[in-house]
């Protein structure tokens, strides 16, 4: 009798572990990352490419991972079956008719949407890099990326950044320093979401800034593929402060001549943001720069030196670098071109390039140390 009851225990677990085999492990449709909600990006709004994906899994009965980044980097994942239902219920038989089947997968695509929008970050910021360096994404499917990529935490703070370190210096720093995520392969789509709350509205070269800053990180980490979609966004429902990401005003800024604590020494500064492309000796708005130099000009006496001294700040924080050097003093040179435009007579005028060795702010990351500054006395 025992003998008997294990046979049928024995064919029992045999036949359970056959069935087991049998079912089939879920297909991933694609990867969803996302930054938590803040105050500062507009909120998730899902159309485009991401729709298409999530829609195509549906309609495949396939389960898609949602990867969520709080803003001081950690990571949280799940996993969403896509697959219609009946009455909607997990356990449901799928639906056939492909009217209701439809109406189903848009149910859960809205589902989805007001999930990703509903409980704000853990903590007020953003850390999309460091996310991602931290997840581990399946880069066999498609991966789609949901943030303002604002980032406020390191090594991919945007306020230190500036919008003028240089791209390629960043991701080549990041690389040696085994800092890059395994991204090998991955087709990303980033879907950038507006800014919102107090967050300033990007300008055109910031934007642009921010699109290649991502696009050489992410390719350097081993994306192939990085594409961008910029979503009809809606202001953000969370009530969660981040901090402000402060946007460079418009080049036709005035520069104003400043009385420094040196006797008779007054000083002009021209943010690099401001005026210069970025990493680039080149100036944003000829025109706007020549206008918002005029008034410092005007305050120049007709006797005395003039030093224009060109300053950096590097992320490696590395003193004289030649790079740094180069480009400091490239870009002092075009200021002292202006003002000799604005009737400074140019054997007057001294060009020094520093680098970013004697910068006037004593913390090196300080981004106001990206600037040119204009010396004079004798002020009229």
């Amino acid at each position: 009798m025992i003998g008997l009851l294990l046979a049928v225990v024995s064919a029992s677990a045999a036949i359970w572990a056959s069935r087991r085999q049998e079912t089939p492990e879920p297909v991933l449709g694609g990867t969803i990352v996302y930054t938590a909600p803040t105050a500062n990006q507009a909120a998730i709004r899902i159309g485009g490419s991401a729709r298409e994906m999530l829609e195509r899994a549906g309609a495949g009965h396939q389960v898609v991972r949602v990867v969520r980044i709080e803003g001081n980097g950690a990571v949280s994942t799940s996993t969403v079956d896509m697959t219609p239902r009946i009455d909607g219920k997990p356990d449901g038989e799928p639906l056939k008719v492909a009217e209701r089947a439809a109406a189903e997968i848009d149910r859960l695509i809205a589902t989805m949407q007001s999930q990703l929008n509903q409980k704000s970050s853990a903590v007020g910021g953003e850390a999309l890099f460091a996310g991602l360096s931290r997840a581990r994404i399946d880069v066999s499917r498609p991966v789609f990326i949901f943030s303002s990529g604002l980032d406020t935490t390191d090594p991919v703070d945007f306020r230190k950044l500036a919008f003028d370190v240089a791209p390629s210096t960043l991701a080549g720093e990041l690389r040696a320093a085994g800092e890059l995520p395994a991204l090998q392969g991955a087709m990303i789509t980033f879907a950038v979401l507006g800014e919102s709350g107090r967050q300033p509205v990007l300008r055109r070269p910031q934007v642009v800034y921010r699109e290649t800053l991502w696009t050489t990180l992410l390719r350097a980490s081993g994306a192939p593929t990085v594409r961008y979609e910029y979503p009809d966004g809606e202001p953000s429902t969370s009530t969660l402060p981040a901090p402000v990401v402060p946007i460079p005003p418009p080049p036709s800024t005035p520069v104003p001549a400043k009385t420094t604590k040196v006797r008779g020494e007054k000083t002009c500064t021209l943010s690099a943001a401001t005026y210069f492309a970025s990493d680039q000796a080149v100036l944003l708005d000829r025109r706007a720069t020549l206008r918002a130099l005029a008034p410092c000009a005007a305050t120049i006496g007709t006797t005395g030196r003039v030093s224009v001294e060109g300053h950096t700040s590097s992320v490696a924080k590395r003193p004289n670098n030649p790079v740094a050097i180069r480009l400091s003093t490239q870009r002092a040179q075009v200021v002292a071109d202006l003002l000799v435009q604005l009737k400074v007579a140019r054997n007057r005028i001294d060009v020094r390039g520093y680098g970013n060795a004697k910068q006037p702010f004593p913390d090196p990351s300080d981004p106001r140390n990206r600037c040119v500054v204009v010396r004079f006395n004798n002020a009229s």
